[in-house]
């Protein structure tokens, strides 16, 4: 009877709790003090401090509510507040009967911790979930151990399946988000692109067709394959909790294959290898807080990349190709609006955004590389600290306006379509599939991508994958 009774308590209370969750509006503030999430989707965890000089501040667990108990220097407290898992009503977090562990996700932790009106519907709770009941001093304990060795300004934002994803180490697209105030960000890639055989519009063309082994070549130097590699290093700082700053810096390095044809017959010869590298343009961007699912941003590219680079061919040196340059040249402006969802439980998170990029006017080179519209869609899935994500991307490039005289004087002697303008730009849909794990501070990631979709203007080699690792630390 006492069972039955308990179980019927803790239906009522849970139903009565989501209800609380989904459609009533919680105490101020709405968005979590340390990680920014919404409060109301995490009804059942949040927690209030009041100051003794009455203030006061709201997060969405007891993990950011220890993050921030940290960072003021543990000022005196008033009164700790903590949301009945149940019922979702405030109570004092010394009378709270807590449970940590158990198969449910925790907050914005590693360890679930959860806290209850009565030991009631704790222990109903633990037969259903598991876990066991705990001190509140084992749960302080426990949550400034997650963040041990962190300093002053760790907020916690590293920690939970909602931080792994919004906060993701590895797209190969970067998802402008928005971070607490006092909060850093430091995260470095390894992109690498490799493209194989050519294209003309959505049709995939030979080699023996573009330059024949008998008969007249459409060009002398024909490109076979080809690869980038990126490294990035990419720093946020979040300046107030609406408002972040970032800077990033690139070194890119290209390698190219093509064939000479001979001429009278005597078919194709494979030239060595030509390569391109150094440090590409340099991006500065400011990203605004719209509300808890938009953010608004506008970054500026200066034009740090060479746009003289050089290769040997024939024996001779020739201002290397638009597509082995390391920069645009000019300044451009580069728009993105950004919007992510995190899922009631934290486990899903789904999103999408939309980026273009405008070269303003012409590089001293005399040209503009063309203006590019991005957008990219994603799904993520947490599991613990692991996240994983399907993504889609839609790139859409103007071709390139103007020419370098330096490339365009090259035609004469090593005639290549990738010297020409008119071979620039397209469309390109990328399907890709990533993972990434959270220890800590730190997060890893990997994400592989294929297109699925590829229509470029003139003649152009192929996309054929592209894979991104990456390393990221907050603090």
């Amino acid at each position: 009877m006492y069972r039955s009774i308990a179980g019927i308590m803790l239906i009522v209370g849970l139903m009565v709790g989501n209800a609380f969750a989904a459609g009533v509006m919680v105490e101020t503030p709405e968005a979590c003090g340390i990680c920014g999430m919404n409060r109301g989707k995490f009804a059942q965890s949040r927690t209030v401090i009041v100051y003794e000089d009455g203030s006061s501040s709201g997060f969405c667990s007891i993990n950011c509510a220890a993050a921030e108990l940290k960072r003021t220097g543990y000022k005196p407290v008033k009164s700790f507040m903590v949301a009945d898992y149940t019922t979702s009503q405030l109570l004092d977090t010394k009378t709270a009967v807590w449970v940590m562990g158990g198969d449910l996700p925790g907050v914005m932790s590693a360890h679930p911790t959860w806290a209850f009106g009565n030991v009631v519907y704790a222990e109903e709770f633990i037969k259903q979930h598991g876990g066991k009941v705990t001190s509140l001093d084992l749960v302080m304990k426990g949550a400034y151990e997650e963040r041990s060795g962190h300093g002053g300004h760790d907020h916690g934002m590293h920690m939970g399946p909602g931080a792994n994803m919004v906060f993701n180490p590895a797209f190969g697209d970067d998802i402008y988000h928005s971070h607490p105030t006092g909060m850093w960000m430091a995260n470095y890639k390894f992109m690498h692109m490799g493209m194989n055989g050519l294209k003309e519009g959505s049709t995939s063309q030979s080699l023996e067709g573009v330059s024949p082994a008998a008969g007249k070549p459409r060009y002398m130097m024909t490109p076979t394959d080809m690869t980038m590699d990126m490294q990035m290093l990419m720093i946020m700082y979040g300046v107030t909790d609406r408002l972040t700053l970032m800077g990033m810096g690139n070194y890119l390095s290209t390698t190219m294959n093509m064939v000479m044809n001979m001429g009278m017959g005597k078919g194709n010869s494979t030239q060595a290898p030509m390569r391109t590298s150094g440090f590409s343009d340099t991006e500065l961007r400011g990203i605004y807080k719209i509300n808890e699912q938009f953010n608004g941003s506008i970054g500026v590219s200066l034009p740090t990349g060479d746009i003289r680079q050089e290769i040997e061919m024939m024996g001779k040196k020739f201002r290397a190709p638009y597509d082995m340059q390391l920069g645009s040249g000019t300044v451009d402006l580069k728009p993105a609006l950004t919007y992510s969802a995190v899922s009631d439980d934290a486990l899903w998170n789904w999103g999408g955004q939309a980026g273009y990029s405008y070269h303003l006017g012409r590089n001293d080179a005399g040209y503009s590389l063309g203006d590019t519209l991005k957008l990219t869609s994603w799904l993520q899935r947490a599991m613990g600290p692991t996240a994983t994500w399907l993504r889609l991307s839609y790139t859409n490039t103007a071709r390139i306006s103007g020419q370098d005289s330096e490339i365009a004087g090259s035609l004469k002697y090593a005639d290549a379509p990738d010297a020409e303008t008119m071979n620039y730009g397209g469309e390109l849909i990328n399907a890709y599939l990533g993972a990434s794990y959270t220890k800590g501070s730190f997060s890893f990631g990997v994400e592989a991508g294929v297109p699925l979709y590829q229509y470029v203007n003139g003649l152009q080699m192929a996309t054929t994958w592209n894979l991104t690792a990456a390393v990221q630390y907050m603090f």
